[in-house]
């Protein structure tokens, strides 16, 4: 029984040989490829609010939130819905001057702020939203921010150009090389969702009282792009 039970390491030892041989004689070729996707932005988000300051805490409630009822009831006749608003954001602090003479803080009046979100599913709206904001009061605009609502598509696309990519430049080096491309053996892939678009509006008002708010702040959308990148390792066969 001896000399079987040195067979079965001399085998194992064998086989481990022959995979190493195997592996160090196998032929590869890494690529990378890119894919990317353009689409102009269909939707929006965008941030206002308004800011007031009174010495009477109610006072300064009180005229922040006029101005929003107001900017409200712009928005709905726009077409913007309930779900598409929101007001929740609500910030009242105290406010303080530093005096000279008595080297102490001197309390002036309360500050509060509101904040009102949209989210605008109609871009050319985005002009009138901004335009009538700033007439009821609204003092503080932030750029609007640009999406797409088929970002998730859009990156698969992205990925399946990059994939696309990456083996057609295997197949032109094997064909250079003439060989013929095997199989792939390891595939990295990354998407890249791009950062939402703040777009700057140029405030050119226009005594065109036809002129739409677009035209009028000089809004354009532009393009959107998903990029996404594969790293792949493909077999080479002799022929």
């Amino acid at each position: 029984m001896k000399p079987a039970v040195l067979l079965l390491p001399l085998m194992l030892l064998t086989s481990v040989a022959h995979a190493d041989d195997a592996a160090a004689n196998r032929r590869n070729i890494n690529v990378s490829g890119q894919g990317e996707v353009s689409v102009a932005p269909d939707r929006a988000r965008l941030s206002l609010g308004v800011e007031a300051s009174n010495v009477e805490l109610k006072a300064a409630e009180a005229s922040v939130n006029k101005v929003v009822r107001a900017y409200l009831a712009e928005a709905k006749t726009l077409g913007l819905k309930e779900e598409q608003i929101s007001t929740a954001g609500v910030t009242i602090n105290p406010e303080y001057v530093w005096d000279e003479k008595t080297k102490r803080q001197v309390f002036t009046g309360y500050k509060a702020n509101r904040q009102i979100e949209l989210r605008v599913d109609d871009l050319t709206v985005i002009g009138d939203l901004i335009l009538r904001a700033t007439k009821v009061g609204v003092n503080q605009v932030n750029p609007p921010v640009l999406e797409s609502s088929k970002a998730k598509e859009l990156t698969r696309q992205a990925l399946i150009k990059a994939t696309e990519d990456a083996r057609s430049k295997a197949q032109l080096l094997a064909d250079t090389l003439n060989v013929k491309l095997g199989a792939v053996r390891n595939i990295t892939a990354n998407d890249f969702v791009p950062q939402p678009m703040m777009y700057k509006v140029a405030q050119m008002r226009s005594a065109a009282a036809d002129m739409g708010g677009n035209e009028e702040m000089g809004f354009s959308g532009g393009l959107i792009k998903y990029n996404a990148s594969v790293n792949a390792e493909f077999d080479l066969v002799a022929p």
